[in-house]
């Protein structure tokens, strides 16, 4: 998901614009939904209504369900949650609008009117990326100024600010070698599920970002998944083209998705686990109980297996004796069946993992709000999923001239590979998949390890 700030003083015509561009965007095509930040204290519910004494009683979150919509109110009881707390809560569309929240650091575009009485919030915050006014400046500023009430205009600037060219029905033309957008960066990340900090000293089965830009190469090395997020949201703040790869599967093995949360949508699993999984600054999180609870959705034991003897319980296995036929699911993405080296999506414990990696890292792409290939088209700023060891000679070869630890290896020589490409305007071929792609996700580049270690040669 887009995400893009509309802030102002009280009585600034926020609301109105807001309204205006909610219109606006989704008559072009595109699904929009919108967060509004309030500094009193709200209840949209009654006393003496059902759902009021549910609450009253204690009950965490109350669904009010009717035949057209839904509402849910949730009683956090404890300190303001954050924005991107708000935004996990959201089904996944293209383009979220928040209304305040204006000391957030997403990008912004700042609602100016003489009646307000106050200063402008923009100079003093490089967020704020352009101005729409009815009225003469009262200070020259260093960004677009845009007239209010040309709601065409002002929808224009933020829907080229987000990347959102191309209406969502175009997705259609990603079945068979969609163009792909020319990087200026490439940023591969090996990410971990550990349940505590790595090592202060930097070493393997932690989590590496590689990233390779014309400026040349660099990588980085993160102890818990909070700081790597981090640290990816600052080399994000720039407005550059960036393809960013993942480590773990994007999907899941079809029919998952639509049984977990009623839509064959991957994207709806990222957003159902950015609800689920809870994941601390320590690392320690949630994953193996989240794991057995959609086991025991799904009938289980199973379609998860693999944990800890400590975590094993009713509905999760620490060895798999699940019969994938029965529970109507396959144990092994297309995807995986074409390249055998890679791990199901189902285990979680132990080498190759890469289940527990999904559980932990899929809220994060999702917080990222980027768009997701090959759920999503190519696009300028984009995730997708990788599988570093399709460079495996390559790696070998590297750690056997200058040493280190594979796992750097592996993030430095992906991106280097994959922005040769991107350079040489070969990169289109890699995102040619076949239909199951749709719902299960791809890793980019299989089948092309051979054109992969031709662009190292090349680089």
């Amino acid at each position: 998901m887009k995400i893009y700030g509309i802030i102002g003083w009280k009585n600034s015509g926020k609301t109105g614009l807001m309204e205006r561009l909610v219109a606006e965007i989704t008559s072009r095509g595109h699904s929009v939904s919108t967060v509004k930040h309030v500094h009193h204290d709200v209840d949209l519910d009654q006393p003496g209504k059902d759902t009021y004494r549910h609450r009253a009683a204690g009950a965490r979150e109350v669904v009010l369900a009717s035949r057209h919509r839904f509402a849910l109110m949730a009683e956090h009881r404890g300190p303001e949650p954050a924005l991107l707390a708000v935004l996990a809560r959201l089904a996944p569309v293209d383009l979220v609008l928040v209304e305040g929240y204006k000391r957030d650091a997403h990008s912004k575009l700042e609602v100016w009117r003489t009646e307000t009485g106050q200063a402008l919030i923009q100079p003093e915050d490089p967020l704020v990326r352009a101005v729409a006014t009815d009225a003469q400046l009262p200070t020259e500023v260093q960004v677009p100024v845009l007239d209010l009430n040309d709601t065409a205009a002002v929808a224009d600037f933020i829907l080229h600010e987000v990347g959102l060219k191309t209406p969502p029905a175009a997705a259609e033309s990603l079945r068979f070698g969609a163009a792909a957008a020319a990087f200026d960066r490439v940023i591969i990340i090996d990410w971990s599920a550990s349940s505590g900090p790595s090592s202060a000293k930097p070493s393997a089965d932690a989590i590496w970002i590689g990233e390779a830009s014309a400026a040349g190469e660099r990588t980085s090395y993160h102890r818990t998944r909070a700081a790597a997020e981090l640290a990816l949201r600052c080399m994000l703040a720039g407005q550059d083209r960036v393809l960013i790869g993942f480590d773990f599967p994007m999907g899941f093995p079809a029919g998952f998705a639509a049984r977990l949360t009623g839509t064959a949508s991957a994207q709806a699993v990222h957003a159902w686990l950015a609800r689920a999984i809870t994941d601390g600054p320590d690392n320690r999180n949630n994953r193996f109980a989240v794991a057995a609870d959609i086991n025991r959705q799904m009938g289980g034991p199973g379609p998860f297996w693999g944990c800890p003897a400590a975590a094993q319980g009713p509905y999760l296995s620490t060895l798999k004796r699940i019969d994938y036929a029965a529970l109507g699911l396959v144990e092994r993405r297309e995807v995986e069946r074409r390249v055998p080296r890679a791990q199901p999506v189902w285990k979680l414990y132990t080498t190759g993992s890469v289940g527990s990696q999904a559980l932990v890292g899929l809220p994060v792409v999702h917080r990222l709000g980027l768009p997701v290939w090959p759920f999503d088209p190519p696009a300028p700023r984009m995730v997708a999923e990788v599988y570093p060891s399709l460079l495996a000679p390559a790696v070998s070869a590297a750690m056997g001239t200058a040493g280190g630890i594979k796992d750097e290896w592996q993030v430095r020589l992906l991106a280097r590979a994959l922005l040769q490409l991107s350079r040489s305007g070969d990169l289109d071929p890699l995102f040619a998949v076949p239909d199951a792609a749709r719902e299960e996700g791809w890793i980019l580049g299989a089948g092309y390890a051979d054109r992969l270690a031709e662009a190292l040669a090349c680089a």
